[in-house]
């Protein structure tokens, strides 16, 4: 998991506008193997779900939390292969 926490910060860090530290496969690529498995909508949904309550909790304001889905929305179509 440490592996993969990594590689999360660092895409979310260049994603969001920070420096480009994020060595990692594409997108599609990188995510192929989950989308053989099964990797869908609903999937990705609960991780924007999950990400959004974070933010709340966080104390994050709905304003920067619906920038911040709108930017993990720009990659829906590569990480599930469509």
């Amino acid at each position: 998991m440490d592996r993969q926490i990594a590689k999360q910060k660092a895409f979310m860090t260049m994603a969001f506008g920070g420096p480009n530290n994020y060595s990692g496969a594409d997108m599609r690529r990188g995510h192929a193997h989950l989308v053989e498995r099964g990797l869908n909508d609903s999937h990705f949904d609960a991780v924007v779900e999950n990400l959004g309550a974070t933010l709340t909790e966080l104390g994050v304001s709905d304003d920067l939390i619906g920038q911040v889905v709108a930017v993990c929305e720009t990659v829906r179509g590569d990480v599930l292969g469509k």
